[in-house]
């Protein structure tokens, strides 16, 4: 008899986070015959493309607040419904509310609790009761960074499982014609560089925009492009326009964003810290070359120093000579951006990740 595993997420909104599940949902559904189904307590489904794999969705919505106690009925209900062999929780809130059901069925909860390296909660909060909590309930927590298990301290625990994020490949090997998309977006510059992250203040748009000014003092060969919505987007273009930022384009969130890093030279990432960064495995997985300046996370984690990309410091002028560095040395680039696309296949795969997860349901 195949497996039977209940997943359950907050909601599919553009995240890495729900990517990675979208991408492992799918790949189960094209290489096993587990039997899924997937409870949401937000109706809203980014990546739809998920819709056309027959996966049973329940949308259980909060009612009136957002610590809805209702849904730890609601969720327990569609388990008996469902007999999962297996609860696979994504995120502290789902794993909370998943804790009656794990107890009343006597099934085996996995959690993926860990998908950034740095943790804000204070440490006497109702947010940091529920990680300890998610974190004894659950047997294996899951996360996709060493520098996350670090940053909650949980990396000498027992129950830690390190499964690295994967894309599927075939993403990346497009072909386009690349002067056409040019003309299109009104880009006649040489080079083009891109930061592909969500505009909040978790992502340094502000280093950016000066790192942006730095070169603009010696290049006019230069369009930065900034793909990614958020609610810091108003005041990074009031300072474009109130500056003059000529160089800098923000493009809100785009749909073809692969299209937008293989026209470009250089994949950027200016951040305070990260997880396993998507944007970063899309870089790579198209041959850029990579300069970010998570120092803290776990960049350092796929990015080879000096090899696939660059990890560098918040300094402005840092940060402008390397980027004049590899724009001057089309070689460079090129043998960056290779090694890049290595690492990748070697350890970001969707096979990768996908089997890693197999293993895991194993042995429950």
């Amino acid at each position: 008899m195949s497996k039977k595993i209940l997943f359950f997420i907050e909601g599919l909104w553009p995240g890495g986070k729900e990517r990675r599940l979208v991408e492992l949902l799918i790949y189960l559904k094209e290489n096993t015959d587990y039997k899924i189904r997937l409870v949401l307590t937000e109706n809203q489904i980014h990546y739809d493309y998920i819709l056309k794999y027959n996966i049973q969705i329940d949308v259980i919505k909060r009612f009136y607040f957002k610590k809805d106690p209702s849904l730890f009925l609601r969720f327990l209900k569609i388990a008996k419904e469902f007999k999962p062999d297996i609860i696979h929780s994504w995120g502290f809130m789902t794993t909370f509310y998943a804790i009656p059901t794990k107890i009343i069925l006597n099934k085996p909860m996995l959690g993926n609790l860990i998908a950034y390296a740095k943790n804000n909660d204070k440490k006497f909060s109702f947010s940091n009761f529920i990680q300890q909590v998610a974190f004894k309930s659950s047997d294996v927590i899951l996360g996709n960074s060493i520098a996350g298990f670090k940053e909650f301290g949980i990396d000498k625990n027992i129950k830690t499982r390190l499964i690295y994020n994967g894309v599927r490949l075939e993403r990346f090997d497009i072909q386009i014609d690349e002067e056409r998309i040019k003309v299109n977006l009104n880009i006649h510059t040489t080079y083009i560089l891109i930061m592909v992250a969500a505009i909040r203040k978790s992502k340094d748009y502000d280093l950016l925009l000066d790192v942006a000014k730095e070169l603009a003092k010696y290049r006019n060969d230069i369009t930065i492009l900034g793909v990614g919505g958020g609610d810091e987007l108003g005041r990074l273009e009031k300072r474009i326009n109130d500056e003059g930022i000529a160089n800098v384009r923000l493009m809100g969130k785009q749909n073809s964003v692969e299209q937008l890093i293989k026209i470009s030279d250089i994949g950027l990432l200016f951040s305070y810290s990260e997880g396993i960064s998507n944007a970063i495995i899309e870089y790579m997985a198209l041959n850029k070359p990579v300069i970010t300046t998570d120092t803290y996370g776990g960049s350092c984690e796929i990015i080879e120093q000096g090899k696939s990309g660059y990890i560098i410091e918040k300094n402005v002028n840092v940060l402008t000579d390397k980027i004049i560095e590899l724009l001057e040395n089309k070689y460079l680039r090129i043998q960056l951006g290779n090694r890049g696309r290595e690492i990748i296949e070697e350890k970001f795969s969707i096979n990768k990740m996908g089997q890693s997860y197999v293993e895991l349901y194993s042995k429950y």
